[in-house]
């Protein structure tokens, strides 16, 4: 860690299975409280539990005058909601109360913010996955059996930033948002530390065809994976598909995966000078942008004039710029789809001249595209067969039980000949042994 840098230690821990955070005592009386929170379960809700979720979790927003918008799946919860900083700690604590899954929820709590970063409503949307990597129900990859780690924020940040290489064993680190919120800000670790990689994804749906490419496997192979996104939700199913890839493709095998817990968000109130962070946090509430807190405009604007958010640029005059204004987005078409059928559509980010001149996915008679558009990247087409994988991955599991078994096997009339020289008598016995076995086998078989 710099020198320079401010750790808070209380600020870099979850709520989860803890009490919520005291209200600050120089909270503002006409401020809002922002909450951001996801729950993942397993099993999952039936349907006529998911409808019973949907009922009283809306119940409860309205009676705590709660505002916001959130996804209910059969697989969980995932909200960003506003009210005032008493109303957001009960209705999470009604939570608590109603299901205990989220004893387990990691609330990210922030107060004191001004009204007009409020939503003005409340809607829950009934869907079918929380994160649409096209993962829902039998596809989605199990999370009780995923083996990745999550770091806390000092922990995420001693990690990326380590640059001794004395296990021999090199980090990376996978930015698992979309490309256009990389554009305004992205981990920066100092040379040497871990390699940052962006997946180039226009939307979630785009990670699995990333991460089915070999030479995107062989990048990863061998190596520690870091993951992070905006609040850790993203994380929760890119890591498990990680993982069942990797069980079910001989020759993958990552040294390890960690996420990072509270994700972005968390990172950033821990070190409010941004710590390894360049950039902002893009969010998809009323404040759009999250800055660390102590990190002045000075210092942004030096992280954009040197270079160290890359991609930060206007779409129309490509000068360097970092905020999203408006709602314009990118005319790209045939680059994305390959077969010229709809607009790629995510947002782009736009100089104040060129949003003034800009009209119909235009600025100046110049289309306006994405980065990726820009560059004419096409997303990978080829996605991975979960069915095969799950079948791939149990043979795989099978046949390296087999191989232990007859190892021990060896190992032990080794053993046995140096012993008590009656190996070979035993050896015979358990050979008949085994042969019954099969012929027993066998029998029931054609019976």
């Amino acid at each position: 860690m710099a020198s320079d840098d401010v750790f808070r230690p209380e600020l870099a821990r979850s709520v989860a299975h803890n009490p919520l955070p005291t209200i600050p005592e120089n909270n503002p009386e006409d401020s809002i409280t922002l909450v951001l929170f996801y729950q993942y379960l397993e099993p999952l809700w039936t349907k006529k539990e998911h409808r019973g979720a949907m009922a009283a979790i809306t119940d409860l927003g309205n009676k705590h005058g709660i505002k916001g918008r959130g996804r209910c799946a059969p697989e969980g919860l995932n909200c960003t909601l506003s009210g005032t900083a008493q109303a957001v700690r009960d209705f999470c604590l009604g939570l608590r109360a109603w299901n205990k899954i989220f004893e387990e929820t990691d609330f990210k709590l922030t107060d004191g913010l001004p009204r007009a970063n409020g939503f003005k409503s409340f809607g829950l949307r009934k869907v079918d996955e929380l994160v649409g990597y096209g993962l829902s129900g039998e596809k989605a990859p199990e999370l009780s059996s995923k083996t990745s780690v999550h770091l806390e924020a000092d922990e995420y940040h001693a990690m990326l930033s380590d640059t001794s290489t004395a296990d021999g064993v090199e980090t990376v680190i996978v930015d698992v948002r979309n490309t256009y919120e990389s554009a305004i800000g992205h981990f920066a670790p100092p040379p040497g530390g871990a390699k940052l990689i962006d997946p180039k994804m226009r939307n979630s749906h785009d990670f699995p065809g990333w991460l089915n490419k070999p030479e995107v496997q062989q990048e990863l192979n061998g190596k520690r994976v870091m993951m992070y996104c905006t609040g850790g939700i993203r994380c929760e199913r890119a890591s498990a598909l990680l993982g069942e890839v990797a069980a079910a493709t001989p020759g993958f095998k990552p040294a390890g995966v960690f996420e990072l817990r509270g994700g972005i968000e968390r990172y950033l109130k821990t070190y409010p000078k941004g710590g390894a962070w360049a950039g902002k946090n893009y969010l998809f509430d009323r404040r759009m942008a999250q800055v660390p807190e102590t990190k002045g405009a000075d210092a942004l604007a030096q992280d954009l004039s040197e270079g160290k958010v890359r991609g930060a640029s206007c779409a129309g005059c490509r000068i360097p710029w970092d905020t999203y204004r408006g709602k314009a987005t990118c005319a790209g078409r045939s680059v994305y789809h390959g077969n010229g059928s709809g607009a790629c559509g995510v947002p782009i980010i736009l100089c104040p001249q060129c949003e003034s001149a800009s009209t119909s996915g235009s600025s100046n008679g110049q289309e306006l595209l994405c980065e990726l558009c820009a560059e004419g990247y096409a997303a990978p087409s080829e996605k991975p067969d979960f069915a095969k994988l799950r079948k791939t991955a149990e043979e795989l599991k099978q046949k390296r039980a087999r191989e232990e078994e007859e190892e021990d096997e060896k190992k032990q009339q080794a053993a046995a000949d140096q012993g008590d020289g009656s190996g070979d008598e035993k050896s015979k016995k358990k050979k008949a042994k085994k042969e019954k076995k099969e012929k027993d086998k066998l029998k029931g078989s054609t019976e």
